[in-house]
Formats: structure tokens, C-alpha cells, sequence
């Protein structure tokens, strides 16, 4: 019996020394040199909603396919981030807020956003694709269709101009929303405040606009292009507005008139502007390859960038 009593103590004693080595160990181990341990980046792909769906307006959203053929996406009501990461092996620490065009209608989300947080990764940039608020359409594709016309033709003539003013505005929140987000995200991510910029096209150039005339630089992008920009009246833009890059088609016959105003008041403001007006390309080009002289934007936009400090010059 006396023996057993021994043998419990003797385990009970070696278990107890096991503990406090293990908590020495713990508390004398250096500190690691990166400091404590962040919480991981979202996965790629990743939709990161930008505010709560309150009003469960969400599953309103529709991934589709417009008459013409190409991908498009309808009814956003609760705006939302989707991740793209480059490579790591060619990561910048840059990243760029994608902003799609669609008149406030629709987010032209394969052309102008998929294809260029594409195009982007490929450059070691970040891209985080914005499906900004727009307005309310038919639920069913065919509805859609049938009252298409009818919902773009404000944007054929005079009208368009009041039809930005009027639908803008939730969509630029939701860019500002973006743009704090990443900022803030900026050291756990592994991303560069300093190369956090944002482009938009067409509406989604009336998106990035707004942002850039943010009075806090905090919400501003460190640097911006708009593509065919939607007109977007800017009475006096603020001070340390970012360095932007501004491209345009001479055929766009729906906004062709909208890109020297702008050009205008960054050169007024004496702030940096790179204007590209190419020959020919229409409105919408995107990142379609059409065989006109706007093909060549991507790369114009690379040598632009380069210029920034954003990508190497072998980027």
C-alpha cells in the first residue's frame, strides 16, 4: 500500500515540475521580431460587405447576362468589396478599388471589373472590386429587358447630367466607405497606404471623382484614373486632390463632352493630370481589345503608373 501511495506522488510530483517548465518556457521565449500574429487577409474572392443589409435587400442582387452579351450586375442595394490578390511573388504592397460603369443602372462587372483587377494582379496590384449601390430595376431578366430602353434613354442627352447629380451620391459613399476600409486594413493586409489608389469607368469614373474631392485626404486615393467619365460638376477641387490619370475616346457619343471639364480643374488646381484622348475606342471600351487606338490605354496607364512609383518600371 505504502509502495502505491509512493508511486502516485512520485507521478503527481513529475507532472507538476512538467507544468511550470512548460509556463517558464512560455514566459522566457522572445517575442517573434514580426510582432504579434495579424489576423489573416480574406481569401481571394472574397465578397467583404461594406455595410450591414439591414433591410435583407441583399438577395435582390443579380449576377446576369445583359442582351448584348455581356456580364452584368443589377440591383445592388448593400454595397460590397471583391478580393483579387497578385501573385506574391510580384506583389507591390499597391492596391486599386475597381469601380464598374453602368449608368447607376448596372455594374458592367466583367469589362470594367473583373478583367481589370486582372489586368492589375498582373502589374503586383491588389484589386478590390466595388459593387457600389445603383438603382432599382426589374427583379426577372426578362422585365429587364423588355424596359431597357426605357431606363437608359435619361442617359441620351441633357438628361444625363441631372441622372449623375441625382444617383451619384449613394454610390460615391460607398467608394469613400472602400477606401476606409482598405486603409485601415492597410498593415494587416501587407498594403501600402501610400499606393492605395482607385479607378472608375464611366459612372464608376463619377464614383472615383467624388472620392478624390473628399475634404479628408484620408479618404481620398493616393492617386486615381477615370475612364470615359460620366459628367460629374467640379466646382472647386480640393487641395492635395490626387495625381489622376483621365482617358477618353473622340467617338464616345454619349460622353465624350464630360473629360475636358475635369482635365480642366486639376490643371487649374495645379494638380498632376495625364489626359489620353484617343482617336478611336467609343464609349465603354474597357478592357475589350476592339482594334482602335483605345486598345492601347492599358499600356499608356502601366508607363503612367510606373511614373508614380506605384509599379516598377519592369512592372
Amino acid at each position: 500500500m505504502k509502495e502505491t501511495v509512493t508511486v502516485k506522488k512520485t507521478l503527481l510530483m513529475a507532472l507538476v515540475i512538467t507544468l511550470l517548465a512548460g509556463c517558464m518556457a512560455t514566459a522566457t521565449q522572445p517575442e517573434s521580431k514580426s510582432g504579434p500574429a495579424q489576423p489573416a487577409r480574406p481569401a481571394q474572392g472574397t465578397r467583404i460587405m461594406l455595410s450591414p443589409d439591414a433591410a435583407g435587400t441583399a438577395s435582390s442582387e443579380r449576377d446576369t447576362q445583359a442582351p448584348w452579351g455581356e456580364a452584368i450586375v443589377r440591383n445592388v442595394t448593400a454595397a460590397s468589396l471583391e478580393v483579387h490578390w497578385p501573385d506574391p511573388a510580384i506583389a507591390t504592397g499597391a492596391a486599386m478599388i475597381v469601380a464598374p460603369g453602368g449608368g447607376f443602372r448596372f455594374l458592367s462587372i466583367d469589362s470594367e471589373g473583373e478583367k481589370v483587377a486582372q489586368w492589375l494582379n498582373a502589374q503586383g496590384i491588389a484589386a478590390f472590386v466595388l459593387r457600389y449601390r445603383v438603382m432599382e430595376t426589374p427583379v426577372s431578366d426578362e422585365d429587364f429587358n423588355a424596359r431597357l430602353g426605357v431606363l437608359m434613354a435619361p442617359l441620351f442627352g441633357p438628361g444625363i447630367v441631372q441622372e449623375m447629380q441625382k444617383l451619384a451620391p449613394p454610390a460615391i459613399a460607398d467608394g469613400v466607405q472602400a477606401m476606409k476600409l482598405l486603409k485601415s486594413k492597410a498593415q494587416s493586409w501587407s498594403l501600402k497606404p501610400e499606393r492605395i489608389g482607385m479607378i472608375g469607368f464611366s459612372a464608376g469614373a463619377v464614383v472615383t471623382l467624388g472620392v478624390c474631392q473628399q475634404v479628408d485626404a484620408a479618404d481620398r486615393p493616393a492617386y486615381a484614373a477615370a475612364l470615359y467619365t460620366g459628367p460629374w460638376a467640379i466646382d472647386k477641387l480640393v487641395e492635395d486632390a490626387p495625381p489622376l490619370f483621365i482617358a477618353a475616346a473622340k467617338d464616345d457619343v454619349l460622353t465624350a463632352f464630360s473629360t475636358p471639364p475635369v482635365v480642366k480643374a486639376w490643371k487649374q488646381a495645379g494638380r498632376p493630370v495625364e489626359y489620353k484622348l484617343y482617336d478611336s475606342g467609343g464609349h465603354g471600351f474597357g478592357m475589350k481589345q476592339q482594334g482602335k487606338a483605345s486598345d492601347r490605354w492599358t499600356d499608356d496607364f502601366r508607363v503612367w503608373l510606373q511614373a508614380q512609383g506605384v509599379v516598377g518600371a519592369g512592372g
